[in-house]
């Protein structure tokens, strides 16, 4: 019995060796919330494939629904960019802790009004192909600078803007090229069935950044084939905000919807989870 007592205790250090390497392991992250935020036209939906990989990867997921998209049924013309950022900040005040937030498209400047509000809540800001606010610019403005873009009023493109309801449209067989065109024919339909116009005001006002965007943890993804936001335009914004940290995807402007596993691996990689 007295012999065997070094061998127990060899092993109970060892042991307490194996979990303790286990328990200070710098590769092991805990669970990160994202805050997915989908951009002009567009609805909840097409967060689905990546909300659906993020929680397969432990990760915890809330998809904001913006006012006047999805089954929300506010006036368009009562919505404002500030609307966008008090939905946005009411999702992220319902759980705990920090959260990584991504915008796509106008959303940007939805996120970025986020920032500036509450940014002991934000860990990260992701722009996903989305406009970056500027001193005096606003989404439209931004928008008429960019060469690269089909969005273009009619009748020479196909937006529609429609100033009796206060909504921008689109020509229906259209949608898909501009935003998608690399997604199954499934996905295309889906997008096609589920548009619906946008509130124009969003469009057309300004986001006052300071300090505290400046100082926040920013990343950006391209997508190389956006028929909406043109990579030019995409590389100018990133460049006036100072975003060193950048990520490019071979897409159109909704990757989501065509490379779900590709946005999935990026967002995971900025969050520092090891796959």
């Amino acid at each position: 019995m007295k012999s065997s007592r070094p061998i127990l205790v060899g092993i109970l250090i060892v042991s307490m060796g194996i979990f303790s390497c286990k328990k200070s392991d710098p590769g092991t992250v805990p669970p990160q919330t994202f805050v997915l935020v989908h951009g002009a036209w567009q609805a909840p939906f097409v967060w689905d494939s990546v909300k659906a990989e993020l929680s397969r990867a432990g990760q915890k997921v809330v998809v904001v629904q913006l006012p006047g998209h999805g089954a929300d049924q506010t006036d368009p013309g009562v919505i404002t960019m500030d609307s966008y950022r008090d939905q946005i900040v009411s999702a992220i005040n319902s759980v705990t802790g920090k959260v990584i937030l991504v915008g796509h498209s106008l959303s940007g400047f939805a996120i970025s009004a986020v920032e500036e509000q509450i940014p002991n809540r934000i860990d990260k800001l992701v722009f996903l192909a989305g406009y970056i606010p500027a001193a005096g610019q606003y989404p439209l403005s931004l928008a008429t600078t960019d060469n690269q873009t089909h969005v273009i009023p009619a009748p020479a493109g196909p937006l529609v803007i429609d100033s009796v309801h206060g909504v921008l449209d689109f020509v229906r067989d259209s949608i898909a090229p501009i935003f998608c065109w690399d997604a199954s024919p499934a996905t295309k339909a889906s997008v096609v069935a589920n548009f619906r116009p946008d509130p124009v005001k969003p469009f057309t006002q300004t986001v006052t950044t300071t300090a505290n965007f400046t100082n926040a943890d920013k990343y950006y993804i391209h997508t190389l084939q956006d028929e909406v936001i043109g990579i030019d335009l995409q590389k100018r914004m990133v460049q006036t905000a100072g975003i060193t940290r950048v990520y490019s995807l071979n897409t159109s402007h909704s990757p989501f919807l065509s490379k779900p596993d590709s946005v999935t691996a990026i967002l995971l990689n900025i969050a520092g989870v090891r796959q």
